[in-house]
């Protein structure tokens, strides 16, 4: 479900670099900085980066369905 509503909100999966946590990776670019979420398999939880690919800041940690949080994912302004 998260799937589709990241892909309605303009993000595609990237292949990312092994990490400790197995899990999918999408971005979207933007015209200043780039969005990146990572979905952790077998989580109900989210972590969502702004700014370069690799040196992203982390803005947002916790639940998926916080959909008032979310919101900014859907903001295509950066």
């Amino acid at each position: 479900m998260l799937n589709a509503q990241l892909a309605n909100a303009g993000f595609y999966e990237i292949a990312s670099p092994d990490s400790a946590v197995a899990g999918a990776t999408y971005i979207r670019p933007g015209y200043r900085e780039s969005v990146r979420v990572f979905v952790p398999h077998n989580s109900a939880e989210v972590e969502v980066y702004a700014g370069s690919l690799k040196n992203g800041r982390l803005v947002y940690q916790g639940p998926a369905e916080m959909a008032a949080q979310l919101t900014l994912l859907t903001d295509r302004n950066n």
